[in-house]
């Protein structure tokens, strides 16, 4: 579940702000999926919103359900609220534009994968560099939270043989 802040006309000659469910309209990955999907098939390891690189790392979250994903456009701060508790301490956040995926680094030096595939909705808002703030929540309620700093990985310069 994936919450985007946008600003749709209501109406009253003003706009409003108001978050709405982006998993709705999330993705033509997703779309292609459930076409795939035949019912006597197994559950795959690349249902994590896009397989590909970062699906083989350790992740996060195991789910694109135990995270929400909240960009408020207005003050352009991001959000990313769990429930669970993390079990290491992050130093900062790499946004790679090529898998679209975020790379979790800890303070211990592991790198893990954020547990999905950013989605095409969210993407603008996550693909700058930026600080972000990785919130704990029960019960619609804050518990704590970190500020982390997400980073934008630089493309690899292929290497040619000449």
């Amino acid at each position: 579940m994936i919450l985007l802040s946008v600003n749709p006309y209501d109406g009253f000659d003003h706009f409003t702000n108001m978050p709405f469910l982006a998993s709705q309209i999330m993705s033509e990955e997703e779309n292609e999926e459930k076409k795939d999907t035949k019912p006597s098939t197994p559950p795959s390891m690349g249902k994590d919103w896009g397989s590909g690189f970062g699906s083989g790392r350790a992740k996060l979250f195991d789910s694109p359900d135990d995270f929400d994903i909240y960009c408020d456009r207005e003050r352009e701060i991001n959000y990313i609220f769990h429930g669970c508790e993390l079990n290491c301490t992050i130093d900062h956040l790499e946004y790679d534009p090529e898998t679209q995926r975020i790379a979790v680094h800890t303070n211990d030096r592991q790198q893990l994968d954020l547990g999905a595939k950013i989605q095409w909705l969210v993407r603008p808002y996550i693909a700058r560099e930026q600080d972000l703030f990785i919130i704990r929540t029960k019960n619609g309620e804050a518990i704590d939270g970190v500020e982390v700093h997400l980073k934008i990985k630089d493309p690899e310069i292929q290497k040619t043989l000449n």
